[in-house]
């Protein structure tokens, strides 16, 4: 029989209290003793939040349905995929991310449309508890107008498939999430495997 062996070097909380709470998320302060020594304790400041999705959509015509927006944390307008925050009344992920896909740009799946989940991340472990759900549909149409939040003020941008990846190269497209959903994508296609892995055993001499 196996023995179960200790996890080593680990921070366990001590206590906790809440500094602020907003719509989407919390603000924590957690004092944590280390595993190794009782007497080591640190504090650290998380973000506590509900998960987020994000959604590729492609129309018949080849293009990525993209957004634009002003993104305050870098003062700088940002080119994205659609997605949000995940809400309760949300049957799933995958409902979530076609929900923020319609609510941001007004396109939405085509009868027959494939919607095909490509994995989750953690967008930062060090400071975040929640995860986002990566997906991609087609084809998608345009249907509606957007539905906006209060705090949202998105261009919606059609870019040709082809532009995706130079664009991503020139810094046109800088979003961590968004270049992780892009890497799944990229991954789940045919030779993917094969191609990050022969780009990594390039750098092994």
């Amino acid at each position: 029989m196996l023995l179960s062996i200790p996890m080593k070097n680990q921070w366990i909380p001590i206590k906790e209290r809440f500094l602020h709470e907003s719509p989407s998320m919390q603000i924590v302060e957690r004092t944590c003793q280390s595993s190794e020594d009782s007497e080591r304790q640190y504090r650290f400041y998380l973000l506590r939040s509900r998960d987020w999705c994000n959604i590729i959509p492609i129309t018949a015509e080849g293009k990525v349905v993209m957004v634009k927006q002003h993104r305050l944390g870098v003062d700088a307008d940002t080119l994205e995929i659609p997605g949000g925050v995940c809400d309760s009344e949300d049957s799933d992920h995958q409902t979530a991310a076609i929900r923020e896909l319609i609510e941001e740009t007004g396109y939405a799946p085509e009868p027959g449309a494939e919607c095909l989940s490509l994995g989750f991340s953690h967008p930062n472990p060090a400071i975040q508890n929640n995860r986002v759900h990566s997906f991609i549909v087609g084809p998608v149409k345009k249907k509606q107008a957007q539905n906006l939040d209060p705090g949202e003020m998105i261009e919606v941008v059609e870019v040709p498939l082809e532009e995706i990846p130079q664009r991503i190269v020139q810094g046109e497209i800088t979003h961590s999430l968004m270049l992780n959903t892009f890497f799944y994508l990229l991954l789940k296609s045919d030779g993917g495997f094969e191609k990050l892995r022969s780009s990594l055993a390039s750098f092994s001499g």
